[in-house]
């Protein structure tokens, strides 16, 4: 599955610097696989897939910025 992203800024513009759209689809590219490879193995133990799902959104939706 191939996702088109348009990377945003925090005022909502796009992001055109190619240095940083390399970085975050790269980012994102190793999240998906990551994300696929624990969602079949959690298939595969028997796991409920929207049970699944449902704790990988709320692992996003608690997701804070780490750099101080």
């Amino acid at each position: 599955m191939k996702i088109n992203l348009d990377w945003k800024d925090k005022k909502n513009k796009a992001i055109n610097c190619d240095e940083k759209l390399k970085v975050l689809n790269e980012n994102f590219e190793e999240i998906k696989n990551v994300t696929q490879s624990a969602y079949d193995d959690a298939i595969l133990m028997g796991c409920n897939d929207n049970d699944f799902k449902s704790k990988l959104i709320l692992l996003i939706k608690n997701l804070k910025f780490s750099y101080k």
